[in-house]
């Protein structure tokens, strides 16, 4: 009642995986509220941009957005919803972060909206229609990861000597 139903599901799917009992606390509750709140916040914002504005780290944004959606479809093909959740947390923080183009951050929050829309499908079609959407997200097709998006063209090493961490 004080949360509403998107709240409720997001809050019980993300707490453990299926084969474990859920404990309903009010700080979940009200923590799982604040982060929806916050993908609502971020919709906003990339719908206000400037559609001209120049943006940097297009690729990097997309890279991520494909690698969520990688995990995400992983994780809701498994019935692995808490994992999934976990990586749709991780992606609205590198969204929020983000200083790409208009286009790229508008096509990530749709691709975040689609990947949430089992969880949220209210939310997820409010964020579908704000940024202009066609249909319904419910019929929209879900996201396909572009595996060459997937490939690191750097790896980062630790350099070790005599056991301690000296360099990467």
């Amino acid at each position: 009642k004080t949360y509403g139903a998107d709240t409720a599901r997001w809050f019980v799917l993300s707490d453990s995986p299926p084969e474990r009992d859920v404990e309903w606390t009010a700080s979940g509750a009200e923590a799982a509220y604040k982060h929806l709140g916050r993908v609502w916040m971020l919709c906003d914002r990339i719908a206000a941009m400037d559609p001209a504005a120049p943006g940097e780290g297009d690729e990097d944004l997309l890279r991520e957005m494909h690698k969520t959606i990688r995990d995400v479809t992983l994780g809701v093909e498994s019935f692995g919803f808490n994992a999934a959740i976990a990586k749709l947390y991780a992606f609205t923080n590198t969204l929020s972060r983000s200083n790409a183009s208009h286009a790229t951050q508008r096509e990530a929050v749709m691709t975040l909206a689609k990947l949430m829309s089992p969880m949220t499908p209210h939310l997820a079609e409010d964020i579908w229609a704000h940024q202009g959407g066609d249909g319904l997200i419910a019929e929209a097709a879900w996201p396909v990861a572009d595996e060459s998006m997937l490939v690191e063209n750097t790896v980062t090493l630790p350099i070790q000597v005599n056991g301690k961490r000296r360099s990467e």
